[in-house]
């Protein structure tokens, strides 16, 4: 525990760190990422645009606003615990972060870091890092004890390789030792621990595509291009779409993540936007393969008909279940496109028409997408009246800001 003294030092410098805290965590990881190891966890994207900096920021000053009240962060520590486990981060790690931000600390502030406010965080940091090693360390325990679990890296086959659309493929995975696997709940990803020619090793994040079955995994990855002119596509998944063939074996880490449905009957809305239907596609398929009766209502809105993936799959689900409605709209209409049968609308999601439906009385929705998509749409949703705790969202890298806000 901290001493009085030191909680009152820490949250006395909280608007410090809100005034600074992206100079000293952007000054930190140009030292940090000088090791490619540490390097491999980290984005290059989140790097260069900045997000990673700002996350870490943000998180810095938000401990530091409720060091004395720590209880308040127990959602967003679970939410980074999960994915520190599924990059396989180990204490020493937590060594290395905590002495090179604490440098970046004295050298970004100078003499405004006294010997006292630098002992004061070096022991709120000690304490930061211990209670995120206990909770990771029962999740690794959970993970390699559970049926079909394991604890790290372990050796998965491509079985199978689809084209889901000009720009989403799925690929399918099997333990390449023939063992069982570990279930995982809809909404969850897996990390990918890869080797990528001409750059090294690189760990990235995919959600999972199917309902469980307790054979394979499928992750339905788009391939990205280039974020800006000038700059290079997705490392990785230029090399899952380019390179990465039938047989191969990639290392896998167990499931993970926290965005997951609530449990109930309530209606629940499933909003996405391109390939984040990929993690609301599960949810769907699972709880009908579960058997809800839940009213379940799911809105894709997609460029156009050549980046549509799953189409048909949702069509024949909605067929086949009575408590699904699908709703497909596409931003650029093809002459070719036939409404009901590869679209239902044309335009963009709109939150406040869905927010009016009849069923959307105490449902819950879960939003996955681009941030742009995910910003509007929860903000519509807001302004229409539906409650924060009803909104769950997904961000396919940093969570550089709470959208829930």
């Amino acid at each position: 525990m901290l001493s009085p003294e030191t909680i009152a030092i820490v949250k006395s410098t909280a608007p410090v760190m809100h005034q600074h805290g992206e100079t000293i965590t952007r000054h930190m990881y140009e030292n940090l990422l000088r090791d490619p190891a540490i390097r491999a966890i980290f984005d290059p994207t989140h790097q260069r645009n900045g997000t990673q900096a700002k996350a870490l920021a943000s998180a810095v000053a938000a401990y530091a606003d409720h060091i004395d009240n720590l209880a308040a962060l127990g959602p967003a520590v679970e939410r980074i615990a999960e994915r520190h486990v599924s990059l396989h981060v180990q204490p020493y790690h937590y060594d290395i972060v905590g002495a090179n931000l604490l440098g970046s600390v004295a050298e970004v502030l100078g003499n405004a870091a006294t010997p006292v406010i630098l002992q004061a965080w070096t022991e709120a940091w000690t304490l930061l890092r211990d209670i995120f090693i206990g909770v990771e360390q029962a999740k690794y325990k959970n993970n390699a004890t559970a049926p079909g679990g394991w604890y790290g890296w372990r050796p998965f086959k491509v079985v199978n390789a689809v084209a889901e659309s000009s720009v989403i493929r799925s690929l399918y995975l099997e333990p390449a030792d023939g063992g069982t696997i570990l279930s995982f709940r809809p909404g969850q990803y897996l990390t990918l621990n890869l080797t990528i020619p001409g750059y090294g090793p690189l760990r990235r994040h995919y959600s999972l595509s199917n309902a469980p079955n307790g054979r394979s995994y499928r992750i339905s990855v788009k391939h990205e291009g280039p974020p800006e002119s000038g700059l290079p596509e997705g490392l990785a998944s230029s090399f899952l779409h380019r390179h990465l063939s039938v047989g191969d074996v990639v290392d896998v880490a167990p499931p993970a993540g926290s965005f997951t449905a609530p449990d109930g009957d309530s209606p629940l809305f499933l909003l996405a936007a391109g390939v984040g239907i990929t993690p609301l596609l599960s949810m769907a398929e699972t709880a009908l393969a579960e058997g809800t009766t839940r009213p379940l209502h799911l809105f894709h809105a997609v460029r156009n008909r050549a980046h549509h993936a799953f189409g048909p799959r949702l069509r024949a689900l909605a067929a086949d279940h009575d408590n699904l409605s699908v709703s497909i709209l596409y931003e650029q209409v093809g002459r070719d496109d036939q409404r009901g049968q590869h679209h239902d609308a044309e335009g963009r999601i709109d939150p406040a028409a869905i927010a009016a439906l009849p069923h959307s009385v105490g449902a819950h929705f879960m939003v996955c997408g681009p941030k742009g998509f995910m910003s509007s749409s929860i903000k519509g949703l807001r302004e229409a009246g539906v409650g924060a705790d009803r909104i769950r969202y997904e961000f396919f890298g940093s969570h550089e800001e709470e959208l829930l806000d």
